[in-house]
């Protein structure tokens, strides 16, 4: 018999089969789940996607620094850091493109505007630096250190300080002034001294030799006669008095420059014109000490500025001094007094950099092998200490 529902109510069954199919709780289990892991999947993605792009599409690598850091030959760069970054490219089967950049501050700035993805050279790591970028674990412990010349000895550095710019014009009026008054004395002898010599050169010399007798003190010449003759030979003993004066102070202020010019350490700088690279961390140091210094490009044009005398110093990365002294033998100058401000290399990225750790695996795991002792001695030589 069929049971009768009051009106208003519906039974159970009635109500599941009004349910469209979709509707149903099986269903909508179903749907739910769908909708979480494709939540999930989403999630996940927007996680690894800067990492998915670095390992993807080719990385944007800033070269900047000096040998035997960042190198080129035969057109391809080389280098301690650029060694140790294919390394590591390679461990992680990174593709990347390189770029060169004039300075290291000038790469840093690019990394931190997001132009490029690493920046691979003697890069110090620093407080300041740190702020706008992120560093890998360090490579290799620096500091700067000095570099000076000894190209010239006392008699150079004296010829040098005489043939300065003011002092030659001063020789120059002086042996101006010589000539003309031997050229007057020979006039005056070969008209009054019977005994003169005839012949033009002879006679010459011999003139000249009475002026320069004049000019030294070791001559008693008197050939000009009267008043006027007497006011000539005082007026040119005296005018050879400063000569004399003048030539002794240039000598006395050489050896004064040639003493206090000596540079044992970085105490020593203040008062020098020192050289450095532009845009590195010897510059950094110098501002912060208010020293006088001249930027350079790169260190073939600041040791030649060191070896004409246009610096009395240079400051650099310890290292490349010393690479750059051990293979240019052949020129004059040597690194002195001990590394000081001492800094540590590494690799930088960006902020936040998905790249970070990575490279840092990498480095780590090369430090526990002989990685870097055999690529130090490679540009280095035995000296090299990892």
């Amino acid at each position: 018999m069929r049971r009768k529902v009051p009106p208003g109510v519906h039974s159970t069954s009635s109500a599941r089969r009004a349910l469209p199919a979709f509707l149903t709780p099986s269903t909508l289990a179903k749907v739910w789940r769908i909708t979480m892991i494709r939540a999930w999947i989403c999630l996940l993605l927007l996680v690894l996607a800067p990492m998915i792009r670095a390992e993807q599409a080719p990385l944007r690598v800033a070269l900047a620094g000096a040998p035997p850091f960042v190198m080129e030959k035969n057109g391809v760069p080389v280098g301690f850091a650029i060694d140790l970054w294919q390394n590591v490219a390679t461990d992680h089967g990174w593709q990347f493109s390189y770029k060169q950049y004039d300075t290291t501050d000038a790469a840093l700035d690019a990394l931190a505007k997001g132009e490029c993805d690493v920046l691979v050279g003697n890069t110090s790591i620093t407080s300041e630096r740190e702020q706008h970028v992120e560093f890998s674990q360090p490579f290799y412990r620096s500091g700067l250190q000095i570099m000076v010349s000894e190209q010239r000895g006392p008699v150079l550095r004296f010829m040098g300080k005489l043939l300065e710019l003011q002092n030659l014009e001063v020789l120059l009026g002086v042996a101006l002034t010589v000539i003309a008054f031997t050229i007057i004395v020979e006039a005056f002898e070969r008209r009054h001294n019977p005994d003169f010599p005839k012949g033009r050169a002879a006679g010459f010399a011999e003139a000249f030799y009475y002026v320069m007798g004049l000019m030294t003190g070791k001559s008693s010449y008197k050939g000009f006669s009267g008043v006027l003759g007497r006011l000539v030979l005082v007026c040119w003993m005296l005018a050879s008095l400063f000569v004399v004066s003048y030539v002794t102070g240039v000598i006395a202020s050489s050896m004064t420059a040639d003493a206090l010019s000596k540079i044992k350490g970085p105490g020593d700088l203040q008062d020098k014109m020192v050289g450095l690279i532009g845009g590195s961390e010897s510059e950094d140091y110098a501002r912060m000490r208010n020293l006088d210094y001249v930027t350079y490009p790169d260190m073939d044009t600041a040791v030649a500025a060191l070896v004409k005398g246009k610096v009395e110093c240079l400051i650099g990365d310890a290292p490349v001094l010393e690479y750059y002294d051990f293979t240019h033998p052949r020129i004059p100058i040597h690194e002195v007094g001990a590394v000081f401000q001492p800094v540590n290399y590494g690799f930088a990225v960006p902020l936040n950099s998905p790249l970070r750790e990575p490279i840092n695996v990498t480095i780590l795991r090369l430090f526990e092998g002989e990685f870097f002792k055999e690529l130090g001695t490679t540009y280095f030589g035995e000296s090299y200490q990892k």
